[in-house]
Parts: C-alpha cells; sequence; structure tokens
C-alpha cells in the first residue's frame, strides 16, 4: 500500500523509514491455509487504509495503522540484513553471513504459511541476485510469544535436518507454560485483546519447534555461526520471561527483540500474563545504549519498521555520519529508557504517597517532551493500564481500601445497585442522561449493573452496545479499541469460541510438572474433595527428555481432599515390581503419556487399554480421576440447568430438579446457526414439562422456588427469563442419550 504523502520533519522521520528499503512486495496478497485452503493472511486486509482518518476511527491510532499497513514484501534494512515485513503480525528478519551463501533467520512468524512465504519471498529476491537459493544456517529467538516462534516448522522444512535453533535461556519453558496454567481464560481474553471475531484477516496457528539451544549469558555467541559474530544481551523478565538483543558487528546493526519498538508497550497485556517488571526495563534499555549505542547505524526490532542513525533519500546509515545530538538511534532507545523509567517511578511516587491504581491512573502527568512522541504513544500499551500493572507488580489486587477486601460477585452487587436506584428503568434513565451529558465512563458502569441484574435487559444491552461502540472508535490504543468494539459485538452475538491453546506439540514440550498440572487445573474440586478414599497412581516413562537425551523417570500421582499432586520417583521395571502400595502403577512412552494426559486434560478418551501401555493395579483408578476433569467453557456453548422446589416428601418420586439442556450456538452467523438456535427453544417448553432428573439436592446447589412448575406459567417467560434461571452448569458425556432419557417423545434429530 503507498501512503499518503506527509510532511517529514526533524524530529519525526515515520513515514520515511517505514518505506525505505523495500526491493520485493509480495507479489500475491493471499497467502492459503495448508489444511483447509482458507485464506490465513491478506496483505490487501488493509488497503482501506491509505485512505483519510474516517470519523470512527481514532487519527493518531489510523497514522499508526498506516505504518503498519504499507507494502507487504521485503525490506533492506541495511547491506547484509533484510525483514520480510506485511505478511504477519510480527517481522521476520533475515541476515547474510558474510563471504558465504547462508542466512541466519531471526524469528518467523506465527503460522507456517506466512513463515514459509516470507522465506520464499526472500529466496526470490536472493536468486535474483546471486542465482541461487541461499543456505539457512540457523533460526534465532528473539523471545518466547507465539508470533515469534510458531512458524518454525516451514523454516526446518526448507533447512533440513542441520539447522541450528537457538533462543534465550528459557526460552522453551515459558514458550509452552504460559498457556498451561491459564491458557483458556487467557485464549478467551485475546478474543477481547486483538479483536478475533471482528471483520478482519484470519490465521492459522502452528507448532513450535522443540530443543533450541539455550543463549544464557551475554556477550559473543559462542559457538559462532559460520563466522557472523553476534553480540547478546539478555533482557528476561522484561518485555517477556525470556528474550534476548542481537548486535551484528559486521553490519553495525542492533536488533532490539520487542523491548523498543514504535509503540508504548505493555507492562501488562490485557490479553492476561505475569506482570513484566517496569523497573527493568529502562536498566536494560540504557545497558542496550551503553554496549551498542555508539557501534549502532541502524536499530531495527520483530515489529514495525527500522530507526536509521540519520535520515535521507538513502537511509542506510552506513553511508552516513552523525553526531550524538542528531543520532536517531540514540534518540529513540534514549526516549524509551527515560519514559519506563518515569511511569515505574512516578507510579511508585504516588502509590507511597497512599493514591490507589484506579488514581494513579487518572491523575499521573507525562513528560510532554516525551508524551508528543509518536513512538510513545499508547497504540498497544496505555499510560492508563500499564501504570495499573505496575502498582499490581508491587501492591497486587487490593488497592488497601476495606470496602474492596469482600466485595460481593458482580451479579449479587449490581442486584443490590439496581434495587438501591430504583429498579432498571430508573437506572436505564440515568445511564441515558450520562451518555447524553458525555460521561460514557459511568453510563458504561450503570448499564453494566443493569446486565448484571437481569442480562435480559434488551434495552440496557442495545444502550451499552451504542456505548462501547463509541468509546472503541475514539480510542487510540487499539487493544481498548478491539476490547470495546468485540464486547459490543458480543453483547449483541453472544460469545465467541476460543482457541485450544493446548496443542500436541506444546504438550509434548512440558516437563511432567506441567504436563500433569494440565490436569490438576482441570479437576472439579467439590466433586473431588467428596470421595471417600484418596487415589495414588505411579506413571513409569520410558524415555523423558532430559538435558541431556532422554532416559527413564518415573512420577507419583495423587488424588487426595480434591487436589491433584504429584512428585518424581525413581524408575521401576515392569518386571521389578514388588509390593506396591499405590493403587495403579503405568509404564508408558512419553509420546503415549502426553496422548493420554492432554486427552484427559480435553475431556476425550484417555483409556489405558491402548497398545504400548502396561499395567499393575486397579485400571479403574485412572478412570475415576478423568471423570473428575472440567473442560473450560470457551464460549462455543452454554447448558442451562433450572430447578424447582415441589412439596411431595417422597424422595423416590420427587424430581428435586428439572433440567433443560440447551446447546446454545455462540456465534448465529449464518442460516443453519440461526435455524438451530430457534429449535432449541421450539423445544425448550415440551422438554421443560417431561424432563426430570433426580438427583442429589445437596450435589448440585440449591433449589430456587421462584422457577414455575407449570406450563401455562413457563410459557409466559421471555427468553430472556429463561436463561436469567441459569444458576448451574451441567457436564454431560453424551447429550443425545441423556435427552433420549429426558424427553424420550422428542424428534431424535433434535441433537
Amino acid at each position: 500500500m503507498s501512503l499518503p504523502a506527509k510532511p517529514v520533519d526533524s524530529n519525526n522521520h515515520d513515514f520515511e523509514f517505514a518505506q525505505s528499503g523495500l526491493v520485493a512486495p509480495l507479489s500475491n496478497p493471499q497467502i492459503l491455509s495448508d489444511l483447509s485452503g482458507d485464506v490465513v493472511w491478506d496483505a490487501d486486509a488493509y488497503q482501506f487504509m491509505s485512505e483519510e482518518c474516517p470519523p470512527t476511527t481514532n487519527e493518531l491510532l489510523w497514522r499508526q495503522g498506516q505504518l503498519c499497513s504499507v507494502t507487504a514484501g521485503l525490506y533492506q534494512v541495511t547491506s547484509g540484513i533484510y525483514q520480510v515485513r506485511g505478511l504477519d503480525l510480527a517481522n521476520m528478519s533475515i541476515v547474510q553471513i558474510p563471504k558465504t551463501n547462508k542466512i541466519i533467520i531471526v524469528d518467523c512468524l506465527t503460522s507456517v504459511e506466512t513463515a514459509r512465504a516470507a522465506i520464499q519471498l526472500y529466496q526470490d529476491y536472493h536468486n535474483s541476485q546471486f542465482q541461487q537459493n541461499a543456505d539457512i544456517e540457523a533460526l534465532l529467538y528473539t523471545h518466547c510469544h507465539v508470533d515469534h516462534f510458531r512458524g518454525a516448522q516451514a523454516i526446518v522444512d526448507m533447512a533440513g535436518p542441520d539447522l541450528q535453533i537457538i533462543g534465550p535461556d528459557g526460552f522453551l519453558e515459558h514458550a509452552v507454560s504460559e498457556n498451561v496454567y491459564a491458557g483458556a481464560a487467557m485464549s478467551r481474553r485475546s478474543i477481547y485483546m486483538y479483536g478475533e471475531g471482528l471483520p478482519k484477516v484470519c490465521r492459522r496457528l502452528n507448532r513450535l519447534r522443540p530443543g533450541p539451544g539455550s543463549i544464557t549469558s551475554d556477550g559473543v555467541l559462542k559457538p559462532g555461526i559460520e563466522g557472523l559474530e553476534i553480540i547478546c544481551q539478555l533482557t528476561p523478565g522484561k518485555e517477556a520471561p525470556a528474550e534476548v538483543n542481537f548486535y551484528f558487528r559486521d553490519y553495525h546493526a542492533l536488533c532490539m527483540a520487542e523491548n523498543a519498538t514504535h509503540t508504548l508497550h505493555n507492562i501488562q497485556t490485557l490479553r492476561g500474563a505475569p506482570v513484566r517488571d517496569a523497573r527493568l526495563w529502562s536498566p536494560y534499555l540504557d545497558e542496550s545504549i551503553t554496549l551498542f549505542g555508539d557501534m549502532t547505524d541502524v536499530v531495527f526490532s520483530s515489529h514495525h519498521w527500522p530507526t536509521w542513525k540519520s535520515a535521507g533519500e538513502n537511509s542506510d546509515a552506513t553511508n552516513g555520519k552523525a553526531d550524538d545530538s542528531q543520532n536517531l538511534v540514540l534518540t529513540f532507545l534514549s526516549e524509551q529508557r527515560d519514559y519506563y523509567a518515569y511511569l515505574h517511578n512516578e507510579t511508585l511516587r504516588q502509590l507511597n504517597n497512599g493514591s490507589t491504581p484506579v488514581e494513579i491512573a487518572e491523575q499521573i502527568k507525562t513528560p510532554s517532551a516525551l508524551s508528543a512522541r509518536t513512538n510513545l504513544q499508547g497504540y498497544y500499551g496505555s499510560v492508563s493500564h500499564n501504570v495499573k500493572g505496575i502498582y499490581d507488580k508491587y501492591m497486587g489486587w487490593f488497592d488497601g481500601n476495606p470496602a474492596n477486601l469482600w466485595r460481593l460477585q458482580p451479579t449479587d452487587e449490581a442486584t443490590e445497585y439496581v434495587k438501591c436506584m430504583g429498579g432498571q428503568q430508573a437506572v436505564l434513565d440515568k445511564a441515558k442522561e450520562y451518555q447524553n451529558n458525555g460521561n460514557l465512563r459511568f453510563a458504561a458502569t450503570l448499564l453494566d449493573k443493569c446486565i448484571f441484574a437481569d442480562p435480559s435487559n434488551v434495552n440496557a444491552k442495545n444502550q451499552l452496545v451504542s456505548i462501547y461502540t463509541t468509546l472503541g472508535q475514539g480510542a487510540e490504543n487499539g487493544t481498548w479499541r478491539n476490547i470495546y468494539l468485540t464486547g459490543a459485538y458480543e453483547l449483541q452475538n453472544g460469545p465467541q469460541g476460543a482457541v485450544n491453546t493446548m496443542t500436541k506439540a506444546s504438550l509434548m514440550a512440558l516437563n511432567l510438572v506441567e504436563l500433569f498440572d494440565t490436569m490438576a487445573i482441570r479437576i472439579n474440586g467439590p466433586e473431588a474433595f467428596v470421595l471417600e478414599n484418596k487415589i495414588t497412581i505411579d506413571f513409569m516413562v520410558e524415555d523423558m527428555p532430559r538435558q541431556s537425551g532422554t532416559g527413564p523417570v518415573g512420577w507419583h500421582m495423587r488424588l487426595s481432599n480434591g487436589a491433584m499432586t504429584g512428585h518424581e520417583i525413581p524408575y521401576v521395571p515392569f518386571q521389578d515390581l514388588k509390593d506396591s502400595k499405590v493403587d495403579l502403577t503405568v509404564w508408558l512412552a512419553h509420546e503415549t503419556l502426553v496422548k493420554v494426559v492432554g486427552s484427559a486434560a480435553a475431556g476425550k478418551d484417555s483409556s489405558l487399554d491402548q497398545t504400548g501401555i502396561k499395567t499393575s493395579g486397579d485400571a479403574n483408578a485412572w478412570t475415576k480421576v478423568t471423570a473428575l476433569v472440567v473442560v473450560p467453557n470457551n464460549g462455543e456453548s452454554v447448558s442451562i440447568v433450572f430447578s424447582c422446589r415441589h412439596t411431595s416428601n417422597d424422595v423416590a418420586t420427587r424430581p428435586y430438579f428439572l433440567v433443560i439442556l440447551l446447546s446454545l450456538c455462540s456465534k448465529p452467523c449464518t442460516t443453519n446457526c440461526a435455524k438451530g438456535y430457534e429449535r432449541h427453544l421450539a423445544y425448550l417448553h415440551s422438554i421443560f414439562t417431561i424432563a426430570a432428573v433426580r438427583a442429589n439436592e445437596s450435589r448440585y446447589g440449591h433449589p430456587v422456588s421462584s422457577i414455575p412448575d407449570n406450563l401455562t406459567t413457563l410459557e409466559r417467560l421471555s427468553e430472556g427469563q429463561l436463561l436469567n434461571c441459569l444458576f448451574l452448569r451441567l457436564r454431560l458425556i453424551s447429550v443425545e442419550s441423556f435427552l433420549k432419557s429426558l424427553c424420550p417423545v422428542a424428534d431424535s434429530s433434535y441433537t
């Protein structure tokens, strides 16, 4: 995409630098999925950004979008270093090894398809210059976020078995562990942060290549790569838990990973992740300046465009000279250093002065010399949510106000608020008044209370959709825009299903603690702690990966008091087992263990009755454990459970609870989806009168007397009022058999 002409002044060379160095534009803008043939990436999807900013978008965010939407293709950073930009969320960097036909690749994008297209684009250009393809010698990971490593298989396929894969110390651990513990929630939150359900391109994630060599210390990378000198600066705990900057001495070029980009970054990302250490961010940048500043002609990162030492028609700074006052590299890095330091220090000053996170976010003032810089604007991170993250890093969630120590849960609190304010209509009227007066934030707060108190309130939803849309369209921050607009979308269309983040490849990279934790955090605690006896199982793994090769290892798993725990034990061969004190012992290979545990964690068949598994003891012990696993609800369906109280005291005949199951389509975006949704609702009334489940009252919750027990009353309820009766999620193994047992007269095609 060609950008409209923009003035270039002495302080801002963004538009000049973003377009500089294009040597090979992408010829086919659409990249297709290997599996389905769907479009994985469409480089033309943002062509509309060449136009003037519309009234539905913040002007600064539009400007940043234009800069990030320059012509997709191969760009020369300096003689010997290239970047592929515009084919993915991140950049792929290619560094030529001097005096050879070999290259190294720095970061490999999010998907195999885009990575393959990127390296092929470079190879086509290389072939046009040297009449042969380049040999890929090594793949370097800058850090452990998926948009920088998930395309690795494409590089491996092209390079062959001798490819060196190198990443910062802790890379593999952090690359996979992030998805173990809160992966389902983070995936769901990512839908909001990245606006995945909003109209734009899609992408398919692929797998991590295991086993990178580790960079464990600062200094020259040893052993080197074919004579190419790479100086490493580890920056753990900064933008990512495992991250490294690279300085290429041969080219006077500094790769800053994602530690210095053309935006204010996240101290605490809204998708969910451990808080980053703002205190470290500034010193690491200062160290980069001290180590490499005087030697650097160009700085480039895993996102955005490079910054050269000096500007001009030819931005290859190896041909230019600049003193420190005019050195754009030093200016870029030092301003980033100072801004992160200021946010950290000023937050701590106000924190120690007694201010709460919200107060600091509202009151903080930033230096005009920095806050006006376009490369420090809150397009991704924001001052508001970053200072709250800094507070959280030091003080945790509690703001010190006793009233916030033991809050009611949102539904209960909202119900009481609405009562105090005179009911739903009174709150709606007040919200409209605040909206008309321009106080959209408080209007949204009031409407949020309305909806939590009564999810069937269509008027409140529609009004909140309007406010979220306005807030999103005005947001300078791209993630705030996505969150507001996705919130508006889901109020109208229902929740969107999240992506399953636990792939086979990621599970294979876990150690035993992490692998079994994928199950442990999905055990239904209240159902597990009523078990009369604890369950103990020993797993004997024949070929567990270790630092040096593979070897046998044992793992003792215990389920007691509702909690799954465990620890490593010595491996005992099958023929040597004697007088076992556990319920079950299992012998199997590592890959089989991953399959069994991964299937159990996903709520799928995880039987031990398969080839390659030997057991001794009670095989039902494993079945009892896996039966307690509850798969997270990613928004794909909802089970609606109603309860009703009857006056009969005959336990044998009294139905304690009436259960109505609705598998609601999360996205009624097609005719079939909409029809299916209507069919579910059509069956609701008939099933209600005949579907009864006899269950233990203490297990399934408290009967709700407000639920009608006759069809005449039920038919007067709206869909929203029926949905508002939701108080428990029922997990079913077979929906079809369950419905048949409840409603034998129903159409068999219902399920």
